[in-house]
């Protein structure tokens, strides 16, 4: 994982995708496998996410922020998301138990941890780096790596999607993004354009994976973003395209022609923010006023 790394929430039924010529099939996406229950306990990795925080501060802009705040401890690659209601979930890899967990945040605090159901598994084993996305009809969309272990532990690895009307049982994932058998791709961020077309960046080592999608849930690899990994996508003024990465510190990089080409914005949070050496895991829910990041 390279990021060393709630109760009924809404109501509505699962979003059905699809853009572009109506009479297009788009191909079935493959399954993703559920690994079974993890077993419960801290995750015996020094450097791992049992020694992780999640911090959350504020911000007007994406790019400023004020006010960080250590909301969660032996918790690592958070991302948050705004639902329809106001409320604000943030998704993390619980150290002390191995699994995704859900907390309902706000600028203090993270109150009623519990983890997510996938396909009706409760802490399903190789399932880490969630990104959460909001579909217009106010159910949650969860991307995440699929088969993170050990080589041969029979998961397949995979950039996987899975839907959710409360925002915590979610249905089988599907493949969203497949990798070859001889790399592995972490840290998944997906962001909507303003045409409809849909953009993932994810992480492979100290650069990112680019890929597109018409419809949100089958993505082909666009390209690479060379200036840092574990990337978060968003949307910046002027429909101008926005990459989060760590480097010294996390950094932000604007692209005006979707992701062709960009240049570098802002260091949000600098490097030693209260003190910590490791900055990394950025998310900014969209209409949150927050920024969300891990430290170590």
């Amino acid at each position: 994982m390279n990021r060393h790394r709630l109760g009924a929430l809404l109501a509505g039924g699962l979003l059905a995708c699809g853009h572009g010529n109506p009479a297009e099939v788009m191909p079935e996406p493959a399954a993703c496998a559920t690994g079974a229950p993890v077993p419960g306990t801290p995750v015996n990795d020094p450097s791992g996410p049992y020694y992780h925080q999640v911090v959350v501060a504020r911000t007007a802009d994406g790019i400023t922020i004020h006010d960080p705040k250590q909301v969660l401890e032996h918790a690592s690659v958070p991302d948050a998301v705004r639902l329809a209601d106001g409320r604000v979930l943030v998704y993390y890899v619980n150290g002390a138990r191995g699994a995704v967990w859900v907390a309902e945040l706000t600028a203090d605090t993270a109150r009623v941890p519990q983890p997510i159901v996938v396909g009706d598994v409760i802490e399903p084993g190789g399932i880490v780096d969630p990104d959460a996305f909001l579909l217009p009809d106010g159910s949650v969309r969860l991307y995440y790596l699929n088969g993170f272990g050990p080589p041969g532990s029979g998961a397949e690895r995979a950039i996987c999607a899975a839907d959710s009307r409360d925002g915590v049982h979610f249905a089988a994932g599907r493949v969203a993004l497949p990798m070859q058998s001889t790399e592995l791709l972490t840290d998944p961020s997906v962001v909507r354009l303003g045409d409809g077309s849909w953009r993932m960046a994810s992480s492979l080592g100290q650069r990112s994976i680019l890929a597109r999608s018409a419809d949100g849930l089958s993505f082909t690899r666009t390209g690479s973003f060379e200036n840092g990994g574990v990337p978060e996508l968003g949307l910046a003024p002027a429909g101008r395209l926005r990459i989060y990465v760590c480097a010294q510190g996390i950094v932000s990089w604007l692209s005006g022609d979707g992701g062709q080409s960009w240049s570098r914005e802002a260091t949000v949070v600098p490097p030693n923010t209260l003190g910590k050496r490791i900055l990394c895991d950025p998310s900014l829910p969209p209409g949150a006023g927050l920024f969300v990041f891990k430290t170590g």
